[in-house]
């Protein structure tokens, strides 16, 4: 899908304190899982809800879009397993939004954070008076229904990230995106019999992602040619990757179903490693950072690689225009 006149124009990220992963110290036993996996750290909320996370990074990223709520057309909130707001959008919009602000929810799992993106698009090209449309992603996951995650080579991190989309006026222009599904997986995200209760297990918790590893590369493959094609370009023309944080190993294998040569340590996984896997927030985390960096100039390219439980795909490419870093062009 190739996308005309939307642009990124702030970004904005809430991150609670990082915890390190506990290794033996005496050296004299076997890494665990998540550590042969990659993941070093987690940041951990102990006193802010995903939502409320999400809530922070949706200010920061109005502030850097100079932006205000009463600007905003749609607010499109991507969560996962929230026990703590069962609708989290009208809270999003009672905080961040204005009076003609809609608000909806997308539950995507880890793909959310770049779906939502899509959906803001959809809606900013769908109504062509509308001017912004706010995306929100929030995660949290308590240790006492995700702790155990760690042993299938996964570390859950809590995080709030958000972008703002607009038409025309962003740093960052969406070229293309691509997406897809394998809902002949989704047996694998049904809840467990036997069990009762909210934060039901399913059965990918327990067998990882490796038994599936080749319809994960033959969807990121279709997914990454798509936009590659649409856009005219080629894997060298590609100055970023960012992917979300399911560890080294896993993401090593889905890349080499991809035609652009790189692995996890060429990607925003050497910053999603010490947060651990936000679920939907990943991907928005990896570009908050990158786009305040200041390192990124004015036709860099940068593709996002996105994928979640259920099983569903979301690539896109963007195209930087300006300075990410500087004021918002007018102020």
């Amino acid at each position: 899908m190739l996308w005309q006149d939307i642009t990124i124009a702030g970004t904005g990220a809430w991150i609670p304190p990082v915890k390190r992963e506990h290794e033996p110290s005496d050296g004299t036993a076997e890494p665990s899982m998540a550590a042969l996996n990659g993941f070093t750290s987690a940041a951990v909320s102990t006193d802010h809800t995903a939502t409320q996370m999400a809530a922070r990074a949706g200010l920061k990223a109005l502030r850097h879009a100079d932006v205000t709520g009463a600007d905003l057309s749609l607010l499109v909130h991507a969560h996962f397993q929230d026990e703590d707001h069962y609708t989290p959008a009208p809270y999003l919009l009672r905080v961040l939004g204005g009076p003609d602000t809609t608000g909806i929810e997308v539950g995507a799992a880890s793909d959310g954070g770049a779906a939502a993106l899509v959906t803001a698009a959809e809606h900013l090209t769908a109504r062509p008076h509308a001017n912004a449309a706010l995306v929100t992603a929030g995660a949290r996951f308590p240790a006492g229904r995700w702790g155990h995650v760690r042993e299938t080579g996964y570390v859950a991190g809590d995080a709030g990230a958000a972008a703002v989309v607009t038409r025309g006026t962003g740093f960052a222009r969406l070229a293309a995106t691509a997406q897809a599904a394998e809902p002949r997986l989704e047996f694998l995200t049904r809840a467990r019999k036997g069990h009762t209760g909210t934060g039901r297990p399913f059965l990918a918790e327990e067998t990882g992602l490796m038994p599936h590893i080749d319809a994960l590369q033959r969807s990121t493959r279709r997914c990454v040619e798509t936009v590659l094609d649409e856009t005219a370009s080629k894997p060298a023309d590609i100055s970023h990757v960012v992917a979300i944080a399911i560890g080294s190993v896993v993401l090593d294998m889905v890349l080499a179903g991809s035609p652009l040569g790189v692995r996890s340590g060429d990607t925003s996984w050497t910053f999603g490693r010490h947060l651990g896997h936000a679920g939907p927030s990943d991907v928005l985390l990896a570009l908050d950072r990158l786009f305040r960096s200041g390192s990124l100039r004015a036709g860099e390219r940068i593709l996002v690689i996105s994928f979640g439980l259920g099983f569903r795909w979301t690539t896109a490419l963007l195209e930087v225009t300006r300075d990410p870093a500087a004021a918002p062009a007018g102020r």
